[in-house]
Formats: C-alpha cells, sequence, structure tokens
C-alpha cells in the first residue's frame, strides 16, 4: 500500500506528513526517488488491514474495488462497509484533503487584456466514467465549479482520459476557498495568500 506525492529534496511533502499523523503514525515516508517523488508506503499486511478499515468510509468505489480484490486475493478480511453518510463537516475536511494533494490553484490570464483571475482546478482519471472522486469532491463544495470530461490526456505519466473539476471567478473561488480552508495544508494557504489580490477583498480577514 502506498501513496505518492511530489516534493523537494531533503524535505518531505506536508500531506504524506499529514497522511502518516492521521493514521496515528503507522507505515513510512521514504523518497526522493527521481530527485522529486516521495513515498508513504507499507508492505505489513496487519497495517494495511488497521489502515483500510480507517480510511474505508471516505474511499471512492474504485479504491474499495481494489482494496476488496487485493484482500481477497492474499487471505485478508474486505473492511467492513459502514455508512457512507457523512456530516457536511466532514466532507468538506475530506475535500480539503484531496484538494492538498491533487488540486492547483492557478492565476490565469487573458492575452488581450491586463485582467488576470484565480482558478482552482482538480484532476482525476478514470477508464469508464467520471470518478466517484470528484463527484464527491463537486458535492462537498456544495455544487460549486463545473465537472468536464472525459479529456485525453496531457501527461505521459497517465493512459487514461482525464475528467476535471474547476472554478474561476472572484466570488465562486472565494466560497470554495472558505469551505475548505480550515483543514487545507500551509502549502495551500500560502499559494492562495499569494493571489489574494485577485480574491474577494476581505476574504484572508475572514478565514485567518
Amino acid at each position: 500500500m502506498q501513496v505518492s506525492q511530489g516534493g523537494v529534496a531533503g524535505e518531505f511533502p506536508v500531506v504524506l506528513v499529514r497522511f502518516r499523523e492521521a493514521l496515528r503514525g503507522v507505515g513510512g515516508i521514504t523518497g526522493p526517488y527521481r530527485g522529486y517523488l516521495y513515498y508513504w508506503k507499507t508492505t505489513r499486511n496487519d497495517v494495511i488491514d488497521e489502515v483500510s478499515q480507517a480510511l474505508w468510509p471516505f474511499l471512492s468505489r474504485e479504491k474499495r474495488a481494489q482494496l476488496g480484490k487485493a484482500a481477497v486475493e492474499v487471505g485478508r478480511a474486505v473492511p467492513v462497509v459502514g455508512t457512507d453518510a457523512q456530516s457536511s463537516e466532514l466532507e468538506r475536511a475530506w475535500a480539503a484533503g484531496l484538494f492538498d494533494g491533487e488540486g492547483c490553484v492557478t492565476v490565469t490570464g487573458r492575452r488581450d487584456s491586463t485582467w488576470r483571475g484565480v482558478q482552482l482546478y482538480l484532476s482525476q482519471s478514470s477508464a469508464v466514467e467520471a470518478p466517484d472522486t470528484i463527484a464527491r469532491f463537486h458535492r462537498a463544495v456544495r455544487g460549486l465549479g463545473s465537472l468536464t470530461g472525459p479529456h485525453q490526456p496531457r501527461s505521459p505519466w497517465s493512459r487514461l482520459p482525464q475528467y476535471h473539476w474547476q472554478t474561476n471567478g472572484r466570488h465562486k473561488v472565494s466560497a470554495v476557498i472558505r469551505l475548505l480552508w480550515p483543514w487545507l495544508s500551509e502549502v495551500k494557504r500560502s499559494q492562495i495568500r499569494a493571489a489574494s489580490i485577485h480574491l474577494d477583498q476581505d476574504l484572508l480577514a475572514e478565514i485567518e
């Protein structure tokens, strides 16, 4: 079982550190590989059982299917299926964690003007349909932004069609940030602060 995240040499990515802390310190973080790629990983069956059970309520259908199949193949118990109903606050915390690891904060512009704005962007891949993960994220941010896809992958790392969530415009971006801010890492918060001139005027004073 492993989770990957890019970073800088000599410093574990915050997302992986927080992930390990949320799992009470189990597993290990290794890297960098190729100069920038880190992994949280474990090969211990008892730890995989523990992590699978802890994360099960928050996993997508795709990840549950993968874990269940692997558990059966090696003779381990499939995690107990609990209720999928979560509080809206817990769903936003989950969405913030996903955005921390997979989302982007970018400043965009128009070639024919000096206008600049902030865009929030999240991408997931799937062979057959929009991933459950990205649809769940969209629900957690109260339907703000748009889902599009499938798109042919631009990155050589991905062979599957891509599905995108994105939102732009000062007020919509600010609204999503308000929903996710309490659970975002300092990395994402710093990116938002750097782009704050393009957000609602009093946003930072309101959320910090």
